[in-house]
């Protein structure tokens, strides 16, 4: 338990401060300003997604991986502005995504246990997914049944954005040590990079974008 107050907790928490911020209160504020902040964003993460690439490995894999980002919020602000799916969807897509990643790195930092795939990312645990599953499907259900909202969530397809969320940071982290690096880049501490913050949204994006057209 000891393990988990740590200054690596410290500085996801101050990101988090700043993050959530810039993501979710464009949204709610103005499409077309939202277009400009993902932009922005997604310039950052293609920016670190080349200072990833190793000059002893093949460009290609970034490369595709580049494209991938690139499509995936292309799509996703084609969405926005169309509007095409409704903002709650939206917001409350993100939020399974944040929900997961962050009961994920709860439950592995107090749990612990076997490590998920430590060959590919040595800080996922198998009680951190497992925590992670269990309380985003909670949490949503609970969520839009004491605020009585009449969309819904299903579980199923709470299930489908936890998996595609894990698909993406799962991606990035092989991605990560293919280039021989810890972090995308030193922009959040706690964190590294954008990319590092934006991985499981990526693959989230592209499907959730391609779903909807």
């Amino acid at each position: 338990m000891s393990d988990f107050f740590t200054k690596e907790l410290l500085y996801r928490l101050g990101s988090v401060i700043v993050f959530v911020p810039l993501v979710i209160l464009p949204l709610i504020y103005n499409n077309y300003f939202s277009v400009i902040v993902f932009l922005f964003i997604t310039s950052i993460i293609c920016l670190e997604i080349n200072q990833m690439k190793n000059k002893k490995r093949s460009y290609l894999i970034f490369n595709l991986y580049l494209a991938f980002t690139v499509l995936s919020f292309f799509l996703f602000l084609f969405l926005l502005i169309t509007e095409i799916v409704s903002l709650l969807f939206i917001l409350a897509t993100i939020a399974t995504i944040w929900l997961f990643d962050t009961f994920s790195y709860i439950g592995g930092k107090i749990i612990g246990g076997a490590k998920l795939m430590p060959k590919i990312s040595s800080g996922k645990t198998v009680s951190g997914l497992i925590t992670g599953v269990f309380v985003t499907v909670l949490l949503i259900q609970l969520l839009f049944y004491y605020l009585e909202i009449e969309y819904k969530f299903s579980i199923y397809y709470t299930l489908i954005i936890i998996s595609l969320s894990f698909v993406g940071d799962t991606v990035v982290s092989m991605l990560k040590r293919y280039a021989s690096i810890k972090d995308s880049g030193k922009i959040m501490p706690g964190h590294g990079g954008l990319l590092d913050r934006f991985d499981s949204f990526i693959f989230v994006f592209l499907i959730f974008g391609i779903s909807n057209l």
